[in-house]
């Protein structure tokens, strides 16, 4: 059987049952990043994220927007789990050939970046490849009771994103087919120079009333199956609440697209998909708007199991589908 028939999801489940979590580890494999007891009530919450050139940077990509998305990428992954960064260490590998000034760039880019979110790059390694690839490791703190989990979720609570949905998957089309740009820079933006939601995940974890979060890596709809699976509840959604960028909605009308798969199938928006207990949702929806972040209810956690999109007063299987590796 070749990984090209299971798929990332199969091989990362194979991880869980082959490496046993014990001792100071409060969480392991299967989450968006693992927790380490340190004490003091304290854990050391640990990301990894690889980027390869040929799958995550799409043609014309500067150097400072590739060290860019490094970090983010994995500052996403402490902000999904209300974590504060502290720093990250990366193992980079460059063609022979490489212009120096280019490592460099990305290098600054790296820099530049983790300064923004408060966080250092401490270190890493450096190798020989055909093509660049990035692979960063962060490092974040968090009390121990503040954690947010993909298995907390509860029956009753209301679902809950960060932003809109849409941009990074259009702006890639947009670089992908060489399509024009005028008017859709910021789609392009959201793309190349993403955000991760670190301000937002941990005023969350402080809240108390949202115990369930995950970032949006791989698309709005496997995210939201990851979460339902983890902490085996029944999600509903409303397909009219699900907040789409308006300038995806002009781009896929001029284009002929589909909207839902570049919103809701569509990977690297970095929003953060939460939930909230029902009585403490008007307070978060406060919170994060003194942060200056958009916030959506768009449907609600019950007993079950599954996605579902509500259409109207239908009910409809929410197709588990978005970014997988080796599909």
């Amino acid at each position: 059987m070749k990984l090209s028939e299971v798929g990332e999801q199969a091989l990362v489940e194979s991880a869980r049952r082959i490496f046993k979590s014990g001792g100071p580890v409060r969480i392991g494999i299967g989450d968006d990043a693992a927790a380490i007891d340190i004490g003091s009530k304290k854990c050391l919450v640990v990301t990894t994220d690889m980027l390869v050139a040929s799958t995550h940077f799409p043609p014309g990509t500067t150097p400072e927007e590739i060290g860019h998305k490094a970090v983010v990428v994995n500052l996403s992954d402490l902000a999904a789990m209300g974590a504060k960064p502290l720093a990250l260490v990366f193992s980079v590998s460059l063609p022979r050939d490489l212009e120096v000034k280019f490592a460099k760039r990305i290098m600054k880019g790296m820099e530049t970046t983790a300064k923004e979110y408060g966080a250092y790059i401490v270190g890493g390694d450096l190798d020989e490849s055909r093509e660049i690839t990035v692979a960063g490791t962060a490092f974040g703190l968090a009390n121990r009771g503040e954690l947010l989990r993909r298995s907390g979720a509860k029956e009753g609570d209301v679902v809950a994103v960060t932003g809109s949905f849409g941009a990074a998957a259009a702006g890639l089309k947009i670089l992908l087919e060489k399509l024009p740009t005028k008017g859709y820079e910021e789609l392009v933006k959201s793309q190349l120079t993403p955000k991760a939601r670190v301000k937002e995940g941990i005023a969350l974890a402080k809240n108390g009333g949202v115990k369930a979060a995950i970032d949006v890596s791989d698309g709005l709809s496997t995210n939201l199956w990851h979460l339902a699976r983890e902490s085996k509840v029944k999600i509903v959604i409303d397909r009219d609440k699900i907040p789409i960028n308006p300038l995806v909605r002009k781009f896929s009308s001029q284009h002929g697209l589909d909207i839902d798969e570049l919103a809701l199938f569509g990977g690297e928006d970095f929003e953060l998909i939460f939930t909230v207990k029902k009585k403490s949702w008007k307070n978060i929806e406060k919170l994060l708007k003194r942060l200056g972040t958009r916030t959506t209810e768009i449907g609600s956690v019950e007993k079950g199991s599954g996605v579902f999109l509500r259409k109207g007063k239908k009910n409809w299987l929410f197709e588990d589908r978005g970014f997988e590796h080796y599909r």
